[in-house]
């Protein structure tokens, strides 16, 4: 993510920013304190979560966001809009070169004005911040303990303060402040092992309850002369029917999506290359596993390497290159790699 930088908690700004690879914790610890907070009931936990990820889908805002990472810092402006069967959002890039996207449901559309680039595409799988996973409500309590720790002030709304709490070491602890009324989230802190903050998102203004035309978003969707359209191909596929297996799963995780898509959809090349992108998730951490074969002018040596909450492990398996990429620990991005086979 260095060419085409975008987190994917602030929206996924087209298929090439995935594939480009590459403070309030006193205030809340304090809140911790307070009384009748604390841990919540197995099923409360799931019903705190699933209102979060609904309320990321279905609500209506425009707002700025702010993500904060090993001190690199991008912000976004996002308008969603929702009525109740069609969802709308345009999202711009803030900060180094100028990106749009406009969605329609699961249609994207990308734009670079200063190239005149339009990307269509799908949407990614992979969830966006405010939004959680899908599977968050009914599968995050199984590796995640919820605690309510305290209320507090986000954006100038009063919000509560959640805590996840891992039950193992194999993923990160959370701290998601959700609008008291809506559910709505305001901000996510994914937070290490030793309570540093090792990533942040965050709305800095918003408003929730924004109107919109929806002609304001299919418009420009449509309108795409003079622009230079690409439609990278992305096909479903069965991890098996590959080759490949995790030999042993992963603690929490299970595979969610599995596809063949180019390395880098934005190529001028005729034939861009293709790798298999398998997507796991333990319900709100994901981890993302791509295969290419090898090329030894384009591979470095095996390597891993760390961005706030984002590990990368890269390694040559005989006649492949396998890429690790997931908000996990290391030693959990490592076990991804160790354990991925192939099997013909």
């Amino acid at each position: 993510m260095r060419r085409l930088r975008a987190h994917p908690r602030l929206g996924c700004l087209g298929l090439s920013v995935v594939l480009s690879l590459a403070i309030g914790s006193a205030a809340s610890a304090a809140a911790a304190q307070a009384p009748g907070l604390g841990a919540v009931q197995l099923g409360d936990g799931g019903a705190l979560l699933q209102r979060v990820q609904h309320a990321g889908i279905s609500s209506s805002y425009q707002g700025t966001l702010s993500y904060n990472a090993a001190g690199v810092v991008s912000n976004s402006r996002v308008l969603h809009f929702s009525d109740g069967r069609q969802t709308y959002e345009r999202l711009e890039l803030l900060d180094g070169e100028s990106r749009l996207q406009y969605r329609h449901n699961d249609q994207v559309v990308t734009l670079w004005p200063a190239n005149r680039v339009a990307m269509l595409e799908q949407r990614d799988p992979l969830a966006q911040f405010p939004a959680l996973p899908a599977a968050a409500g009914t599968r995050g309590i199984e590796s995640y303990d919820v605690q309510k720790v305290g209320q507090e002030r986000v954006a100038g709304l009063e919000a509560d303060v959640l805590l996840l709490k891992p039950r193992d070491k194999l993923r990160f602890s959370q701290r998601l402040w959700t609008h008291r009324d809506t559910g709505l989230m305001l901000r996510n802190d994914v937070i290490g092992p030793t309570g540093e903050v090792l990533e942040s998102s965050a709305f800095v203004d918003v408003h929730i309850g924004a109107k919109a035309q929806p002609e304001s978003f299919l418009r420009p969707m449509r309108q795409l002369d003079g622009f230079k359209v690409l439609r990278p191909k992305v096909d479903s596929a069965q991890l098996e029917a590959e080759g490949w297996v995790l030999g042993k799963a992963v603690p929490g995780f299970q595979l969610v999506s599995c596809s063949h898509r180019p390395l880098d959809a934005t190529s001028d090349g005729t034939a861009p290359l293709q790798v298999i992108q398998s997507v796991f998730s333990d319900g709100l951490a994901q981890v993302s596993v791509f295969v290419e074969r090898y090329d030894a002018q384009r591979h470095p040596k095996a390597t891993r390497s760390s961005v706030g909450a984002s590990q990368t492990v890269m390694a040559r398996r005989g006649d492949w290159w396998i890429t690790v990429v997931g908000e996990v620990p290391m030693a959990t991005a490592q076990q991804f790699e160790v354990l991925f086979e192939r099997k013909r």
